[in-house]
């Protein structure tokens, strides 16, 4: 099964793992810090690379998309929120989390990303064996 990596950044420290889902998929879940509403973002690990594949909200607002501005993506409605679809190929994914926004990670199991205190994470695809 694909694992992800949990460092911090920018020192490399190595803080935990954890097991993508059986499609390699995983989110972030976090409070969004200006609109105060419930984000989540998807991913796949795809040959080794982290592919964002979604974005859920509730409302438009800074930092979260208007609509569907690159070829391929898709915005639907779906049980009152939006949801982005995409398949934007990411580079490092670094994460900036802080307890009042409830950061998580979840995968095969569901980590709290706030553990470490307020901190910049980056979040890496592991080898598989």
């Amino acid at each position: 099964m694909p694992r992800i990596g949990i460092q911090g950044h920018p020192d490399g420290t190595k803080l935990a793992e954890m097991t993508a889902g059986p499609d390699g998929g995983f989110a972030l879940r976090y409070i969004h810090s200006v609109a105060l509403t419930p984000v989540v973002s998807r991913y796949r690990l795809e040959d080794g690379h982290i592919v964002q594949t979604a974005e859920e909200f509730d409302q438009h607002g800074f930092g979260l998309p208007y609509g569907a501005d690159r070829p391929g993506e898709r915005l639907e409605l779906r049980d009152g929120r939006f949801v982005l679809h995409m398949h934007r190929a990411m580079g490092p994914l670094y994460v900036r989390v802080s307890a009042p926004y409830g950061n998580r990670l979840d995968g095969a199991e569901s980590l709290d990303l706030t553990q470490w205190g307020a901190r910049r994470l980056e979040l890496v695809p592991l080898p598989c064996g």
